[in-house]
């Protein structure tokens, strides 16, 4: 069971589900920040290599452009809230804090269930602008958190193998490369990466490209120049990959 609520900044969601087994939930990379609140469950996420654990009540804030798998690490019910919105959502004072490289926080954001609770209200218009006003609280008590938390956990060959495909996005990435950066073979490499990451190379960095795109386009970039920098020198081949992720054109 799901509801949502669209305001003017947030796109703001509430999903209840069952499961009888853990399971890997989802795989993605966007364009746009995602605070993932949990309100019941116990979920894991990796983000660009790093682990991060969601108990009841906890959230986080993932920032445009990163990649994220979420594991639910047990049986039972799970509820949860996600809001996605764009750098601009966040109030100009607290915009640096956003943009900082500091590690990703987990925290208890004070107003995760009242946001469930106005997701399932029938009238969503009346409730928009309190919506907003409680996702400012939450960037409050997450900027509290960052600067308080430690660094996490960090996988060696994961953080050398992202970095380089985050510094060369605009090229074409070979997995040669790319096992020659970690000193692996080339299979060696492709089958510890999918085994970390749960997704494999090839198509993380197809995600992450085509995000970056997407960022651009969003950002007022012509879809032609978008494709030219994220290494597409064929447009109608960058268009039927971003049609496919999408499920829109790149103009649209």
């Amino acid at each position: 069971m799901s509801h949502k609520m669209d305001t003017e900044r947030f796109k703001i969601r509430y999903v209840e589900s069952k499961i009888d087994t853990p399971v890997l939930w989802e795989s993605h990379c966007h364009a746009q920040f995602e605070m993932i609140g949990v309100t019941e469950g116990d979920v894991s996420i990796m983000i660009e290599g790093k682990q991060y654990r969601l108990t009841e009540n906890q959230a986080t804030v993932i920032p445009p452009l990163c990649y994220h798998t979420i594991t639910a690490n047990k049986r039972g019910s799970y509820r949860r809230v996600t809001v996605l919105f764009d750098p601009s959502a966040v109030p100009e004072p607290l915009r640096v804090y956003f943009a900082e490289s500091a590690d990703i926080a987990v925290f208890y954001p004070t107003q995760l269930a009242s946001l469930r609770t106005i997701c399932q209200h029938s009238d969503a218009i009346f409730y928009q602008p309190f919506a907003e006003a409680l996702m400012v609280q939450n960037f409050y008590e997450y900027i509290e958190a960052r600067q308080k938390s430690t660094e996490t956990e960090a996988d060696a060959f994961l953080q050398r193998s992202i970095a380089y495909i985050e510094g060369h996005l605009s090229e074409k990435i070979l997995l040669d490369d790319l096992a020659k950066l970690t000193s692996r073979s080339k299979s060696s490499f492709c089958h510890l990466f999918e085994e970390k990451m749960k997704i494999s190379p090839k198509q993380y960095i197809l995600q992450k490209k085509l995000a970056l795109a997407n960022k651009l386009i969003r950002d007022g970039v012509p879809a032609t120049v978008a494709a030219m920098r994220v290494g597409y020198e064929n447009y109608s081949n960058f268009y039927r990959v971003y049609k496919r992720q999408f499920q829109k054109s790149p103009s649209r």
